[in-house]
C-alpha cells in the first residue's frame, strides 16, 4: 500500500477521507476526485461526469462500481430500492500501470 500512496502523491493526489470500503484521493490542482477500493487488484473508481465525457477513457474502463464510499459522485438506480453512488472502475497490475494511468488523466 505504501507504493500505491507514493504513486498518487507523486501524481498530485492527497488522501481526502478513508473509510473501510476505500479511500477518497483528491487532485490538489484539478480537484478531481477519484476512490480506490481494497480489492485484490488495484481498483479506482473514476466520477461518471469525467468518464461519459471522454472516449478514450470509456475504452479504458472495465465496469461500473456502485459503493456507499463513492460519496462525491453522483447516484443511480442500481439492484437495491434506494439510488446508490457510481463511479466507472479501472483496474491495474502494479504501481507503475497505475502511474501511468494517472499521468494521462491529469
Amino acid at each position: 500500500m505504501d507504493k500505491l500512496a507514493e504513486v498518487f502523491k507523486q501524481h498530485n493526489y492527497v488522501l481526502t477521507n478513508e473509510t473501510t470500503k476505500g479511500l477518497e484521493l483528491e487532485n490538489k490542482r484539478t480537484g478531481e476526485v477519484i476512490y480506490l477500493l481494497p480489492n485484490v487488484e488495484t481498483t479506482i473508481v473514476l466520477n461518471p461526469k469525467t468518464v461519459e465525457g471522454n472516449e478514450e477513457l470509456k475504452e479504458k474502463v472495465t465496469g461500473l462500481s456502485h459503493s456507499t464510499a463513492l460519496k462525491q459522485f453522483p447516484k443511480r438506480k442500481h439492484t437495491g430500492k434506494d439510488p446508490i453512488h457510481y463511479g466507472y472502475s479501472l483496474k491495474f497490475q502494479s504501481p507503475e500501470e497505475l502511474g501511468s494511468f494517472l499521468a494521462y488523466l491529469n
